[in-house]
């Protein structure tokens, strides 16, 4: 059974306010599919902000302070009715610096919680799929950079089963053609399912992470989810005036 899951943080209102997780938390309802789990450590930030959205009116602002922590939200029993060995994933990113250590952005992982595979951000401002030991995989290091103070897109596919790793950037945000898109080999090492999916800082804590701005969250196990687009609800049409007769 095919599975879709995207989250626009439009419901996670006023700007602000704190995540909280599962079916009574609130990331659903108009935001979408609500995140199984939110993790927010100490000083840490995962709160909807409206300094900056890709979309609508909000985003999600994931940072750390001076003590080292995580902060990530992650969509697990909601993706996984089913044992997963390839997940696509999207979000919109937007960040005003490149970053003084080199920081995690998405990971996934498997059944048993494992690492299967994660991309980082560098701070020569590119990215970097790595595999389930944490290492650089040959060949997977963009050169294109991500803007700074704009909005980019990012999707990316784990496919544990072949061992394929592959990467989209989209500096033009609602492009349907990539700025870069980079494919491993087959055979990498990424573990043996990988329907666990977080998005921000989950590899190990760290100190002063972004602070940076995610949107438009989305996963399948079966292709790329594509552009985003925030519908907002349509207003009725005016209504005409309607004049007395005079006669």
């Amino acid at each position: 059974m095919a599975v879709t899951l995207v989250n626009s943080a439009e419901g996670i209102t006023p700007s602000g306010t704190v995540l909280t997780q599962g079916s009574g938390g609130n990331t659903g309802g108009v935001s979408g599919n609500f995140f199984d789990v939110v993790n927010i450590g100490t000083g840490a930030t995962n709160a909807s902000d409206s300094a900056h959205s890709a979309h609508g009116s909000l985003s999600v602002q994931i940072a750390t302070g001076a003590t080292t922590a995580t902060a990530y939200d992650t969509w697990s029993t909601s993706l996984t009715a089913t044992t997963l060995t390839a997940v696509w994933a999207r979000f919109y990113f937007y960040c005003t610096a490149v970053p003084a250590a080199n920081s995690r952005v998405i990971a996934w992982a498997n059944s048993a919680a494992a690492i299967a595979a994660s991309i980082r951000y560098n701070t020569a401002g590119t990215l970097t799929y790595q595999n389930s030991a944490n290492a650089a995989i040959t060949g997977m290091t963009s050169v294109t950079t991500l803007p700074l103070n704009a909005w980019c897109r990012i999707e990316a596919l784990c496919n544990s089963s072949t061992g394929v790793a592959e990467l989209k950037i989209f500096n033009i945000p609602d492009s349907v053609v990539a700025t870069e898109t980079l494919t491993s080999t087959s055979g990498q090492s990424l573990n043996t399912d990988c329907g666990i999916l977080r998005f921000g800082q989950s590899g190990g804590a760290q100190a002063n992470y972004g602070p940076y701005w995610f949107d438009d969250f989305g996963a399948s196990d079966t292709a790329y989810l594509g552009p985003a687009f925030y519908r907002q609800t349509p207003r009725p049409l005016p209504q005409p005036i309607r004049r007395a007769s005079l006669w």
